[in-house]
């Protein structure tokens, strides 16, 4: 009997160590997590260096291995893997990683009720990436490009999924913002693609001038696209015994996220109160603390476009068509209210869940302590998810050169103010009377040595 009541009192003994120590195993644990984690911004700033030093190998490695050791990274490191395919002259590859990456967009756009169940009582980093809006529109215009380096048989199905997209992201728009989906603004670069092969076909010429008039419509003050019009319009792709060059220059370090500290807006709180209260028996608090949120980041460029010359004689500089920047911080913003409240119902449900479990396990002040402590760090564990598509040009420019059939020497010049501001690279053309051939060059800033490619054959 002694011996049973011993027992039974060690037992209540230990049960009540545990009670007190369960909170500070809790807060140790979690801050060992907040210390071991980190955002995709950090992962990935290794290989963007490495891409913009020219290092373009050592990069590949370094996001080979980002893709096999985190696979919530994947998919956007698979689109950066798709870019350094490209300029290692591998379109078809680089063609096959962003039809993938394409797919799952489109599936993920279902959203998951487990991954938002579970990012709740983590953060946004647990979840699927599905994609930026922006993201979405420019993975189907450099699948156009790619598939114009290497036979362009499907590129121009490629500019009628830039089309549609556009399409559902002006009718997300308008449901969203309140607004007329007329005034969702689309790239006129899809356009413009579409007009270039239409009219490559020697007698789709209406629907040429329908696309050409919608990118100058959308992109006034661009000449070149007013004479591309009048070409059009008379029915003449080129003259007798001619072909036409088309220079795509990618210009200038494109947009990249990063984390942020953001104080919550009322929309924003509005939002997070409709979360919150879907979840469960929570209410939000009259004040909340700045957040971790992503932010779009634009990096400064010494760039502004680039000067062509063919044979030795200048031709003029490229013209943008797609300002990527703007793209992404305009679809972003749209966005931005909902990954705010996301953000506050977490915070809310996390200090929610602390009272409780503080409640259940004990009124012992060192466990109180512990769970204290313990919510501190879950907060402070969780990070912004900043996962993107790292290796972006600033803006998508284009040139068109019409010259005689045959071989030509190509030069291409990084231009600030219409001046040089540094190294010339060329390359050899060969021009097809009648036909397009395509050249796409990369100028990320003004020290870089750009990769060339061109299309295997007229198209």
């Amino acid at each position: 009997m002694i011996a049973s009541d011993q027992a039974r009192s060690l037992a209540s003994h230990a049960r009540g160590a545990l009670r007190t120590n369960l909170g500070v195993l809790i807060a140790c644990l979690l801050l060992l997590f907040s210390v071991g984690c980190s955002t995709h911004a950090k992962r990935i700033a290794q290989p963007r260096n490495l891409f913009y030093n020219g290092q373009i190998v050592a990069c590949r490695e370094s996001l080979e291995k980002l893709s096999k050791a985190n696979r919530h990274d994947r998919d956007v490191v698979n689109l950066d893997l798709a870019v350094v395919d490209l300029l290692c002259g591998e379109a078809k590859k680089a063609e096959g990683r962003l039809k993938e990456v394409r797919d799952r967009f489109d599936h993920l756009e279902q959203d998951s009720i487990t991954e938002k169940t579970v990012s709740m009582w983590t953060d946004d980093q647990v979840r699927s990436y599905a994609g930026e809006d922006y993201e979405k529109i420019l993975i189907r215009i450099f699948l156009s490009l790619t598939n114009l380096m290497h036979d362009g048989t499907d590129a121009e199905s490629y500019t009628l999924q830039i089309q549609d997209k556009h399409e559902q992201l002006a009718e997300r728009f308008e449901q969203s913002s309140g607004k007329k989906k007329q005034e969702y603004t689309p790239l006129p670069l899809g356009f413009y693609m579409r007009g270039m092969l239409r009219e490559a076909t020697h007698r789709d010429y209406d629907d040429a001038v329908r696309n050409y008039e919608i990118a100058a419509q959308l992109l006034p003050n661009n000449q070149p696209l007013s004479w591309d019009l009048a070409r059009v319009r008379s029915g003449v792709h080129s003259h007798p015994g001619h072909g036409v060059v088309y220079v795509f220059a990618m210009v200038g370090r494109g947009p990249h996220k990063i984390e942020v500290a953001e104080q919550p807006t009322s929309d924003a709180l509005l939002i997070a109160d409709r979360i919150i209260s879907a979840v469960g028996p929570y209410k939000l608090p009259p004040t909340i603390a700045p957040i971790k949120i992503p932010d779009i980041a634009i990096t400064p460029s010494d760039v502004e476009s680039v000067g062509v010359q063919i044979d030795s004689q200048p031709i003029g500089p490229t013209a943008s068509l797609a300002n990527v920047d703007e793209l992404a911080v305009s679809t972003y913003q749209a966005n931005r209210n909902a990954i705010v409240a996301r953000a506050v119902a977490r915070r809310v449900i996390k200090k929610a869940t602390i009272v409780a479990a503080k409640d259940s396990i004990s009124k012992n002040n060192w466990t109180s302590l512990g769970m204290d402590v313990a919510g501190i760090a879950w907060e402070a564990s969780e990070g912004a998810d900043t996962r993107c598509w790292g290796l972006l040009p600033r803006d998508i420019q284009v040139l068109r050169v019409e010259v005689p059939a045959g071989d030509h020497r190509l030069s291409l010049n990084p231009l600030m103010a219409n001046r040089p501001v540094g190294p010339s690279q060329s390359t050899s053309v060969h021009v097809v009377d009648g036909q397009n051939t395509y050249v796409l060059c990369w100028f990320p800033d003004s020290r870089s040595v750009s990769q060339i490619m061109c299309s295997s054959n007229g198209n």
